[in-house]
């Protein structure tokens, strides 16, 4: 039994978690393929850097993830309240998963990090349902595993779609999601 434990471990430290991580880096560069070749079919256009530098680039780019790693502590922070958690973490892994699909779109079109999340900020309950479809699957799937297969299946979709879509950027229809951060005061 100890032997299988330790056989089983090796296996997936050598080769489960090698394909993984190697899958992992592909989907990232096929999913800006993907949204670079939607961009350029339905705007007709090449893509825009938000910025005039490489160092704004980079420093735009740790931002966002510094937002979208936020993001994913809150949704974890939300799945451990009382009776609401599991409806509050999905809510928010749908927003998670529209930031993600909807920053290939600004990113194409040179909006910088602050406008993407003011925007997030503003229309939250138009990207709440556009995730959500995603969020109530990945959230049903049996392992982390199956739920990250999920994600790899669907999220192409959701970029396609997001480059197809419309939000509101200058009405507010409902009012902004409560926040702490000076940003949007």
């Amino acid at each position: 039994h100890c032997i299988d434990m330790i056989l089983t471990a090796v296996f997936r430290v050598l080769w489960v978690l090698p394909l993984y991580l190697i899958s992992r880096l592909l989907n990232v560069f096929w999913y800006q393929e993907i949204a670079d070749l939607v961009y350029k079919s339905v705007r007709r256009a090449r893509s825009r850097s938000p910025t005039s530098s490489v160092s704004e680039l980079i420093a735009d780019i740790i931002y966002s993830v510094i937002v979208q790693c936020v993001f994913l502590v809150q949704a974890s922070l939300a799945g451990l309240v009382p009776v609401l958690g599991y409806p509050l973490q999905v809510v928010h892994m749908a927003l998670v998963y529209s930031l993600y699909a909807f920053e290939y779109v600004w990113m194409n079109q040179g909006q910088g990090v602050v406008r993407r999340v003011a925007l997030m900020h503003y229309n939250w309950a138009y990207f709440s349902g556009y995730g959500m479809i995603m969020s109530v699957v990945i959230s049903c799937a049996d392992s982390y595993f199956m739920g990250v297969c999920l994600f790899s299946l669907m999220f192409p979709v959701l970029i396609v779609s997001s480059h197809h879509s419309s939000p509101q950027t200058k009405v507010k229809c409902f009012p902004p999601a409560p926040s702490s951060d000076p940003a949007f005061s």
